[in-house]
């Protein structure tokens, strides 16, 4: 009887684990491509930042709020803030095929946030998850 519990138990476990396998693989197969997303970011002059802790699917008018730009550079797409009085810096972004990520200016820490395309969200086409939320908006 316990026997049969731990064979039923290994093949959950891997009909899960293919389960997973082949999501995982399909969300990838989705995804626009580093190239794509480096294209998308160095299009507008400047896109508009909002950060905000909060459960809200979309920023609201306490959100903090910051311009940057993105453009090539050396084959790189690289990230500035703009408007800053003193202090700013140029990065470059680490492009992902589903979105990218950056460090902070001056760098906080190894790793920044993580935002993802979100293709059926034409106003902020790029965004991150958890308590902190970022939203990107391009300004044409």
């Amino acid at each position: 009887m316990v026997l049969n519990g731990v064979c039923m138990m290994r093949a959950i476990r891997s009909a899960l684990a293919i389960v997973l396998l082949s999501v995982s693989a399909f969300g990838a197969d989705n995804s626009p491509g580093e190239d794509a997303i480096g294209s998308l970011l160095v299009k507008p002059k400047a896109w508009t930042m909002y950060l905000e802790f909060t459960d809200a699917a979309m920023p609201s008018d306490r959100a903090q709020k910051m311009i940057w730009a993105y453009f090539q550079r050396d084959q790189k797409v690289m990230g500035r803030r703009i408007g800053l009085a003193f202090g700013g810096c140029d990065f470059e972004l680490s492009l992902r095929s589903d979105g990218f990520s950056f460090r902070w200016c001056p760098p906080l820490d190894a790793s920044g946030p993580l935002l993802v395309y979100d293709p059926s969200d034409p106003q902020y086409p790029f965004k991150s998850h958890g308590p902190q939320k970022i939203w990107l908006k391009a300004n044409e």
